[in-house]
């Protein structure tokens, strides 16, 4: 997600993070476990470690905003480092840590080079599980307003994931259901799941409110863990 937006809707992103925890739940579901150790991409507001109920010693939740991690969940066991997944020092770091499981939840999408960051990430040698939106996400506003996505498309994440991991990969969709398409509108602006990109103009917001034709906003995303650790 841009950083700037990020910052900008720290305060309410946690109301409006619904679907990034459904998709961590999905994620942790996956997952044959526990682990003593773990290090979380992109860990936003703590979807991920809230869902995982297991166990464990050492927690380091990275995130590029620090706004983000003050939303985190403290514990003992948990520590919090601002870090940018598209920065080659942050796998520097990560190369002296001491951990035993890699996961990144609703964050990869924002990768400025999804193939460097995978590389880097196969790099540190160690099981990962991750979820990554695709451009599905937001489809109908999309076709009614004739934006292109900002994120990559289903297959070249896919692709991207199979080239650097020997994982099991499968596709999730979700629904989430508005009153209105105000109310839409709104958590298309809160929700992170924009990327903090100026997705919709005046033009494009009237369009929406006049056309768009479900009582509902699409998702898709890839989940993706090394077979190994994998509950089949």
């Amino acid at each position: 997600m841009h950083h700037a937006q990020f910052r900008r809707h720290a305060h309410s992103y946690d109301r409006y993070s619904l679907i990034q925890e459904r998709v961590a739940s999905a994620l942790v579901s996956k997952i044959n476990g526990p682990f003593d150790s773990i290090v979380d991409l992109g860990c936003g507001s703590g979807g991920f470690l809230k869902s995982y109920e297991r166990s464990f010693i050492a927690y380091y939740a990275i995130d590029i905003a620090p706004e983000m991690l003050t939303l985190h969940p403290d514990d003992e066991r948990v520590v919090k480092m601002v870090g940018d997944f598209n920065d080659a020092s942050l796998f520097e770091t990560l190369q002296g840590l001491d951990f035993d499981l890699l996961v990144s939840s609703s964050a990869l999408q924002w990768s400025k080079n999804l193939d460097w960051t995978l590389e880097r990430m196969a790099g540190l040698g160690r099981p990962v599980a991750m979820t990554i939106f695709t451009s599905e996400t937001f489809a109908a506003i999309r076709n009614i307003t004739g934006t292109p996505s900002p994120i990559r498309s289903r297959e070249e994440t896919i692709e991207t994931i199979g080239k650097h991991f020997d994982a099991e990969i499968d596709v999730l969709t979700y629904r989430l259901y508005f009153r209105n398409p105000l109310s839409m509108l709104r958590y298309i602006k809160h929700s992170g799941v924009s990327g903090g990109r100026q997705v919709l103009g005046y033009k494009e917001t009237k369009k929406i409110l006049s056309d768009y034709p479900h009582a509902y906003l699409e998702f898709e995303v890839v989940r993706a863990l090394s077979k190994k650790i994998c509950n089949k």
